[in-house]
């Protein structure tokens, strides 16, 4: 069982605010009756983002507030029409949008009480149900293994924690929290793989989930050290390509452009780091972010990289490559 005064203790000063995401179900609330025990008590900020989606979200959020009554620590809450927004955004995901709305919340709060962190639930369990999520719609390595303890802003303290030893905790100390009524809903893509397919690698191997993390792991090493390699390769030629006289007028005129490559040595790159290097200009765009890049794009970019047109541009998402010369400049476009 993780040891929450230690862990605050890694990431907090004293009087520091610890603000939680809490959804009111067993993970966040199993976090924010673990930091209540601890020295930090006083410093707590719950959050609740209501999505109005679901039957319960209302009592939920009441259930907080009785709770913070009863214990005396700040609630934070906020909700969202999404039936008006999923009209605004029709190309995206309700995923995508609640993701968007929570972390918009998450950081508002983050600014009203001076911090730069906000603890979530997931757990060991979560991380397993992402990677599968994730591999079913052809993620890249980073989004396979890319729950980490510290994410930016996100702690995540439970990933070595398993749903069973979370519920085992709650019940055995009669603890009070709330279930997602939805959860049974295996038409829910996420519901379908906890419920039906991550069971039966149990079946074959009753240690499956300490062995996948086993994996997780040795994948994040791995993509550490593409990052290193990526990052040296993008560094270099921005040093390189501003020492080069030939280019200087025009680096002069597109000063907003911060990051630029010679197209001969990008193609001198294997297969592999061809497509990572493309991955990471993409994510930089794109507020750290390359989980909506499909194969067609990262194929579609390295066309035009070594396209026959020597001036030239191309948009995808927020991301605009141009192309001059022996150089590629990209940079992040205001949305």
């Amino acid at each position: 069982m993780i040891n929450f005064q230690k862990f605050l203790e890694k990431y907090y000063k004293p009087e520091e605010k610890v603000i939680i995401w809490c959804s009111t179900w067993a993970d966040s609330m199993f976090v924010l009756y673990n930091v209540m025990k601890t020295s930090y008590k006083k410093n707590i900020v719950a959050c609740y983002f209501n999505h109005k989606t679901r039957p319960d979200t209302d009592s939920e959020e009441k259930f907080l507030e009785k709770l913070w009554e009863k214990e005396g620590f700040i609630v934070e809450s906020a909700s969202c029409d999404f039936e008006k927004i999923k009209k605004l955004y029709p190309q995206k995901w309700f995923e995508e949008l609640a993701r968007e709305k929570r972390y918009q919340f998450f950081n508002a709060i983050m600014h009203l009480y001076w911090s730069e962190k906000v603890i979530l639930g997931h757990h060991l369990d979560d991380k397993i149900e992402t990677f599968f999520f994730n591999l079913t719609r052809g993620s890249k390595l980073t989004w396979l293994v890319n729950m980490t303890e510290k994410s930016g802003s996100v702690l995540r303290p439970l990933l070595q924690t398993k749903k069973w030893e979370i519920y085992d905790y709650l019940h055995n100390n009669k603890l009070h929290f709330n279930e997602d009524s939805t959860n049974t809903d295996t038409t829910i893509t996420r519901n379908y793989l906890r419920n039906d397919v991550i069971p039966l690698f149990e079946k074959v191997n009753s240690n499956f989930k300490n062995h996948l993390w086993d994996t997780m792991e040795y994948f994040w090493e791995l993509k550490n050290e593409i990052d290193i390699m990526v990052v040296s390769f993008l560094e270099n030629q921005k040093d390189e390509i501003i020492k080069d006289n030939k280019y200087k007028e025009f680096l002069n005129k597109n000063d907003q452009y911060l990051w630029f490559f010679y197209i001969e040595k990008y193609n001198k790159k294997t297969k592999l780091m061809k497509k990572e290097i493309v991955h990471h200009i993409f994510s930089q765009c794109n507020d750290n972010s390359s989980i909506w890049m499909t194969s067609s794009n990262i194929d579609e970019i390295i066309r035009f990289i070594n396209w026959k047109n020597n001036k030239t541009s191309k948009i995808i998402k927020k991301m605009k490559l141009i192309k001059e010369n022996r150089i590629i400049v990209y940079s992040t476009i205001s949305s």
